[in-house]
């Protein structure tokens, strides 16, 4: 367990004003070069200091034989050497002064009992001479707000409110590299490793304090003082909604993961009971993490379960009904009000009822329309829209094809089309977001059809995004767990 004073110290760490790479190499792959190239590439706007001995110039960047030979102070040191050598790394690193280390180095007890004494030596050296010690056997981490980006995947999403604290590198880097795709900003990302000295639940508390974080990601595989991790998350969950994926739920996964961090996963049954009692929002495959954190970093809280469906086709409508109804969701009747309004812009054969089918109209107002009288009524809690963003793929296709084999459509109406397309989407985003904004309440999006844009569609100067799922079930599922964390904090 680390000291709460090495938890604070992490501050500094995270925002470093120095840096040294421990093992920089000019060999492309190596990871003394996946890293220094990483973090020059980022952007990163302090001092790069590179080490080893064989080198005069990595980068651009000079050499130094030896971290004491650094000119000026280092905050943090990235360790890529061998783990043979790490001892006389850390001793260095020591005498320099430098606050933290980050041990990409692998080798340790994932390796077996003599890894396992080697990482408790290291992890005993760090605390008697006041290291933080990140790892070892870890991916790196990555800070957007310091422009620091320092993993051997050269992902880079962008600055957010969504923490992701990670036992498997790997995995955590596939999430973060989603993350980036989807458009899910992130405040924080960290590899824990093998956690020789701090543990998942170190890196809960330290976000628990910090201001430029609202949601945590966990992935682990094991907890060391289970009572300590309970109470933690537990305290932080009231405040920030933490969203978990524990590995080694089974007997092969338990296998998996002992060979993989040195980590003893425990009993699953007994996790999740944990997890329910102190309110986490579990989840089993990591597709479900990045669904959440785009829903809840984007979205205003629901206050209730009544949810309000406007569907551009009616079997879509079907059957995010009846998926609302698995998850405990209500889609109730709407008033002869709201119904009255919307038939003034579609045909008599619409459903006149929620949810709402728009008969696949061309109207651009309509489904503007329908959002905000269900957003108006205070019986709606939520909405979810289906089919109105991702048109314009399916319009893209259509003015290809007609591109192909009709020339006597001119390439300029076409480009018009497509134009119109595209532009009505970006101003139904924009409208959706206002109205979020208007009405505090929120309105989940499914896209008709795959598109190259992320889940989450921000807009500028505005505290909200819009958020597209790729399935109606996607939608629900965010939206359940939404009320689900809700209910948990207000003590129903």
């Amino acid at each position: 367990m680390a000291e709460r004073k090495i938890v604070s110290g992490l501050e500094r760490v995270f925002n470093p004003e120095s840096v040294a790479v421990i093992g920089a190499s000019h060999t492309f792959g190596k990871w003394g070069h996946l890293i220094l190239s990483n973090i020059l590439a980022g952007g990163y706007q302090g001092k790069i200091f590179p080490v080893n001995p064989k080198e005069k110039e990595i980068c651009g960047l000079t050499v130094y034989r030896d971290t004491v030979d650094i000119p000026g102070p280092v905050d943090l040191a990235f360790v890529t050497t061998p783990a043979s050598t790490v001892l006389s790394v850390l001793a260095s690193c020591a005498e320099k002064g430098i606050k933290g280390v980050v041990m990409i180095t692998s080798g340790f007890s994932e390796t077996g009992e003599d890894g396992r004494r080697l990482e408790k030596e290291v992890a005993s050296f760090c605390l008697k001479n006041g290291l933080i010690l990140i790892g070892p056997n870890t991916m790196g981490i990555i800070h957007p707000q310091a422009g620091l980006f320092a993993t051997g995947s050269h992902t880079r999403p962008r600055e957010g409110k969504v923490a992701f604290i990670s036992q498997s590198g790997n995995l955590g880097l596939q999430l973060i590299h989603w993350a980036e795709q989807q458009g899910i900003g992130v405040s924080l990302f960290v590899g824990s490793g093998n956690e020789a000295m701090l543990t998942c639940t170190d890196y809960l508390e330290y976000l628990e304090d910090d201001p430029g974080t609202d949601i945590v990601i966990l992935y682990i595989e094991s907890v060391g003082d289970g009572r300590r991790f309970i109470e933690t998350v537990g305290r932080v969950n009231r405040v920030k909604p933490v969203i978990v994926l524990k590995g080694g739920r089974s007997e092969a996964g338990q296998a998996a993961a002992a060979s993989h961090t040195g980590s003893m996963a425990g009993n699953a049954l007994l996790f999740k009971a944990a997890c329910r009692q102190a309110g986490l929002l579990d989840v089993s495959v990591p597709s479900t993490l990045l669904d959440l954190s785009a829903g809840f970093s984007s979205l205003p809280w629901p206050a209730g379960n009544r949810v309000g469906i406007v569907t551009l086709g009616g079997g879509w409508g079907v059957v995010t009904a009846d998926q609302c109804g698995e998850k405990g969701l209500a889609v109730p009747e709407i008033p002869r009000s709201i119904v009255d309004t919307i038939s003034k812009y579609l045909p008599p054969f619409w459903s006149h009822g929620n949810p709402v089918d728009l008969v696949g109209t061309r109207d651009r107002e309509v489904p503007i329309v329908a959002v905000e009288e269900l957003l108006k009524w205070d019986g709606i809690d939520a909405v979810i829209t289906l089919g109105i963003v991702g048109r314009t793929e399916l319009v893209r296709s259509l003015v290809q094809s007609t591109r192909l084999v009709d020339p006597t459509i001119s390439p300029e109406f076409l480009d018009s089309v497509e134009a119109f397309a595209t532009g009505y989407e970006k101003r139904y985003i924009e409208s959706i977001v206002e109205l979020m904004e208007r009405y505090e309440k929120p309105v989940l999006g499914v896209s008709l059809a795959k598109t190259d844009e992320g889940t989450v569609r921000p807009v500028d100067g505005r505290r909200y995004s819009a958020v597209f799922y790729k399935t109606p079930e996607n939608a629900v599922e965010v939206l359940s767990r939404m009320v689900e964390y809700q209910r948990f904090v207000r003590g129903r």
